[in-house]
């Protein structure tokens, strides 16, 4: 005789599957917990993730901090049979920045000299080590080139870092004091830093003594007992009155100059002038008129040569 559970009396004869009916809930439950443990896992990688970049990198600029410049630094002067060159840059007309317009005016032109730094080196090796001090490790494109190879990168970051920057509604512009000191077969890293960092300490002098507000480099050989001075001639030379600390008033209402812009060469006349730049009346490029405009007094210098339309122009507005 067959003996039937009370439970299933009335399903004629036939058990519940009590066992599948409890298991569904606790599965979606497990399912619900295993969710949320993958969601907290994948958050704590993104925040070991985010903490290891922010170890190696510079968190106003985005570059590799000095930490992670002296990690990676030794492994790229080791590689392979391309040359390197350690560059140590301090920009000049940083500090009166900060002190005119304020820390944040200060920070965004730290953001755009690192952008540019980056955009003029590539894939390069550039750091921000503090402040307004810089880094670079650029390496020679390939085994066999001249042995002054690091002159054009050396030059082309003084040309990157030198045009005028719109921040806050001001334009601005800084130069740069670069110490350049040729690797060679060397990896050792602290005593190519510490010449590259007596290197640009000369380009700052040579700066200040010479009022050429930056526009230049100097070079430790691997001796460490010769100092070169080149200046890229490309780039052109400051007005009278400029310094590395910032420019001086250099120009006057009247004063006949030379506007430098986009690689050209264009008469102009001052119409008023602060201590950071000047209102300048100047011929178009074409020649076809004039326009007025704010200029950077570090785009400026004196005109000898007469302009007799543009200067008779300017005098007869005044």
């Amino acid at each position: 005789m067959r003996i039937l559970d009370p439970a299933a009396a009335d399903t004629g004869g036939v058990p519940h599957d009590d066992a599948q009916l409890g298991t569904e809930p606790e599965t979606a439950r497990l399912q619900a917990r295993i969710d949320q443990l993958a969601a907290h896992v994948q958050q704590l990688e993104q925040e070991r993730a985010s903490l290891r970049w922010m170890a190696g990198h510079d968190e106003l600029t985005g570059l590799a901090n000095r930490r992670l410049f002296h990690a990676l630094a030794p492994g790229l002067l080791r590689g392979d049979d391309h040359s390197s060159a350690v560059l140590i840059l301090d920009l000049n007309g940083f500090k009166p920045i900060n002190d005119t317009y304020g820390h944040d005016a200060g920070d965004e032109v730290l953001r755009m000299v690192a952008r540019r730094m980056a955009a003029c080196l590539g894939d390069h090796l550039v750091a921000r080590f503090g402040g307004d001090e810089f880094a670079a490790l650029p390496r020679a494109p390939r085994a066999n080139v001249p042995e002054a190879w690091w002159h054009e990168a050396a030059g082309s970051l003084s040309a990157a870092i030198a045009p005028p920057m719109d921040v806050q509604g001001h334009t601005l512009s800084v130069t740069a004091s670069i110490g350049v000191v040729p690797a060679g077969r060397s990896a050792d890293l602290p005593d190519l830093l510490r010449r590259a960092d007596q290197a640009m300490f000369s380009a700052k002098r040579h700066a200040n003594t010479t009022d050429k507000a930056g526009i230049t480099w100097v070079v430790a050989t691997e001796t460490g007992d010769h100092i070169e001075t080149y200046e890229p001639a490309a780039i052109p030379v400051s007005a009278p009155g400029l310094t590395a600390s910032g420019p001086a008033v250099a120009c006057r209402p009247g004063d006949r100059v030379w506007v430098h812009r986009n690689g050209a060469r264009r008469a102009g006349v001052v119409e008023s002038a602060c201590e950071w730049a000047a209102l300048v009346r100047y011929r178009c490029l074409n020649g076809a008129g004039t326009m007025v405009d704010t200029i950077p007094t570090n785009c400026l210098t004196i005109r000898a040569e007469a302009d007799p339309y543009l200067d008779r122009k300017s005098s007869a507005s005044r």
